[in-house]
């Protein structure tokens, strides 16, 4: 009986052809569109998720007060790390990040057997702490994540610039020059490749250099107070149970003891906060924090947008059936005569209501995915569709879908049978 009743629905849609082919076409674009602001949404909502001790890690920030206006930022001086680790028992372990902020892109060299140098500008390095990779996760696919940035002049890299250099041999102990106008000019050893995960993060780097060998290690020997050189992100990996909240609230008495009369004098004041590392991204409330932040008034917007669209699509779609149904009342009246019931009738309508759907779904799915590389080129984002990942997605709109083609299955079918027994 159910394959008869998709054999007729198949043979409605074939019929009206024009009439199909709207309705189809028409639910496809919304979902469409719903399902590419739904993926950018939840890539929004998981930055840094991947980080092994993400429940424990927090940014330290500063808001800078001066006549009367507050300018809040992710940077701190070079000394407070360690300063507030002597200081706070409940901070187990702390790291710093520099940006190469000096310079657009990176000039890397390796210079090979045949003496000839192999040259690319890299952007998105960074200048960690050793023990950075202890803090954060990072995926290695050569050497150990702990000892990686330990050693004077230490380099780790993409699996991507890895391969750009060396192919499909071993990066590992190669030795790269790094021409740096924030570090200087030095040889870094190979000790780390790194495959990035598919997941975004705020530190979207390429690769990290030591801290220890270039310029700006001696910078920090020199760097002694803490009132100015706020050019480092400074990191707090706290000890499971420490409260954040009551370790913000010492942040005032360290800022006094340590460098109230500084700030002073230079004619500023300085607060610290804490900001969980998996809330910078959208709750830091930051212009720019190591890389652009996001915004959670956009993204209520695009949601809000995301919903219309799926439901002006849902209600065009149920609108076309509805209408269509009023204009087969003869057809009805026919099957009612051979003995075809209520029920039956619905049943019809609502296979062929099933099989538009499927359609659409399917159209809808082909369409988000051929639509993606260019979307996320657009939006910025590394955007993607795959059931592993992306299956709740997938199964919600399919739910949303079914829902939709029962309403509009059961609505024409009903309607046709009243019009046939008026």
């Amino acid at each position: 009986m159910i394959k008869n009743y998709f054999k007729i629905a198949w043979r409605n849609l074939m019929k009206n052809k024009v009439f199909s082919f709207i309705n189809i076409f028409g639910l496809s674009v919304g979902l469409t569109c719903c399902m590419l602001i739904s993926l950018y949404i939840y890539n929004e909502l998981r930055y840094d998720s991947f980080h092994k001790n993400i429940a424990q890690l927090y940014q330290l920030g500063t808001v800078f007060s001066k006549d009367g206006k507050d300018d809040r930022t992710g940077n701190t001086p070079a000394p407070m790390a360690e300063a507030m680790k002597r200081e706070y028992p409940e901070i187990e372990e702390t790291t710093r990040l520099l940006t190469l902020f000096v310079e657009d892109k990176t000039l890397l060299q390796y210079k090979q057997s045949n003496g000839s140098p192999k040259s690319f500008y890299e952007n998105k390095g960074y200048m960690a702490d050793a023990n950075f990779f202890k803090l954060f996760s990072y995926q290695f696919i050569e050497g150990v994540p702990s000892a990686a940035l330990v050693n004077p002049n230490s380099l780790v890299l993409s699996e991507e610039i890895a391969k750009k250099f060396f192919g499909d041999k071993p990066a590992l102990h190669k030795i790269i020059h790094v021409n740096s106008n924030t570090n200087g000019e030095a040889d870094f050893t190979v000790t780390g490749v790194f495959r990035p995960v598919d997941k975004p993060s705020q530190i979207n780097a390429r690769f990290f250099i030591s801290v220890k060998g270039g310029n700006i290690e001696q910078f920090m020997r020199q760097q002694t107070d803490m009132v100015g050189n706020n050019m480092f992100n400074t990191f707090f990996l706290l000890k499971p149970g420490a409260d954040p909240k009551k370790l913000e609230s010492k942040f005032p008495a360290f800022v006094d003891k340590y460098i109230g009369k500084e700030l002073k004098a230079a004619g500023f004041q300085k607060k610290q906060f804490l900001i969980p590392v998996k809330d910078i991204h959208l709750h830091a409330n930051m212009p720019n924090d190591i890389s652009p932040v996001g915004s959670v008034t956009y993204l209520y917007i695009l949601g809000s947008i995301a919903v219309f669209t799926l439901l002006i699509a849902c209600i065009n779609f149920m609108n076309l059936s509805t209408a269509q149904s009023s204009k087969r009342s003869a057809e009805v009246g026919v099957r009612k005569v051979l003995g075809a019931g209520k029920k039956s009738l619905i049943w019809q309508f609502l296979g062929e209501s099933i099989l538009m759907s499927l359609i659409a779904f399917s159209c809808a799915l082909i369409i988000t995915k051929t639509l993606l590389p260019p979307f996320s080129q657009i939006s910025g984002k590394n955007l993607s569709l795959n059931f592993s990942q992306h299956g709740f997605i997938i199964i919600g709109f399919f739910c949303i879908v079914d829902t939709n083609r029962i309403i509009s299955g059961k609505l024409p079918g009903f309607l046709s049978f009243v019009i046939s027994t008026c």
